[in-house]
């Protein structure tokens, strides 16, 4: 009996684990200024089931392994010499596009970064305006705007696979080539002359999400098969660290 529970457990977590495929296609690097490299990391997602899948990721935002408790971002960890290295960085989050447009400007304080700044801000604030607009205006009952913000931002980041498609996804982050790095206690150090993999995971959720849902859309998505959550790693691939 113990056997047979234990076969349907391995069975039911293969079905799980090979609905997607994640591949990285490519990694670009250039060194913008002094202080900054920047990366484009090309990869694609690949729907392995004869069904339409659905989940909640933003495809083209990162986060360290030892940031990524509850998230939407594609979670990245760094192999050093072949060893996983916990560290919080070298890249960091980017959710919108500020500090990705501030990349060329080592001085935020100069003419043309503060019009960068103001420009972005300017956006977000009729994005923001415009949401809660919609949103009363299709007969939402809410009150919370920070609570409305976060269920728009979160059905917005809803990515739908159709039978056996691809697609494919661009990153674009930098490193500011600090080579010492920490996360808590333990210090890493990103030897120019050591071998560097990036691997990308996708840690899917829908249920740990209920507090930014209506009790409507969460009772659909919940009830969803093709609503999928769980792990799925990509392969490894060389990242440039060196001088």
């Amino acid at each position: 009996m113990k056997m047979i529970i234990a076969l349907s457990f391995l069975l039911l977590s293969f079905s799980a684990y090979s609905q997607l495929e994640v591949r990285i296609d490519s990694i670009v690097s250039n060194d913008s200024n002094s202080l900054k490299r920047k990366f484009s990391l090309a990869y694609r997602i690949t729907n392995k089931t004869a069904k339409p899948v659905s989940f909640f990721l933003l495809p083209e935002s990162l986060i360290a392994n030892a940031a990524s408790s509850l998230t939407l971002f594609v979670v990245y960890k760094i192999y050093q010499n072949h060893v996983f290295q916990d560290m919080d960085g070298p890249f960091f989050e980017h959710q919108i596009p500020k500090a990705e447009l501030l990349d060329d400007f080592p001085n935020h304080n100069s003419p043309e970064a503060i019009e960068i700044i103001k420009k972005i801000n300017e956006k977000y604030k009729a994005e923001y305006l415009s949401v809660l607009e919609n949103y009363k205006n299709n007969g939402g009952t809410a009150t919370d705007n920070s609570w409305i913000m976060r269920n728009y931002r979160l059905l917005q980041s809803k990515v739908t696979l159709q039978p056996n498609e691809t697609k494919a996804f661009v990153i674009k982050t930098s490193w500011d080539k600090i080579r010492a790095t920490s996360n808590g206690d333990l210090e890493y150090f990103l030897n120019e002359k050591d071998l560097f993999e990036i691997e990308f995971v996708l840690d899917l959720k829908k249920s740990l999400f209920k507090d930014d849902l209506s009790a409507t859309e969460f009772s659909e998505i919940m009830k969803d098969p093709n609503f999928i959550q769980g792990v799925f790693t990509s392969d490894k691939k060389k990242i440039n660290f060196g001088e």
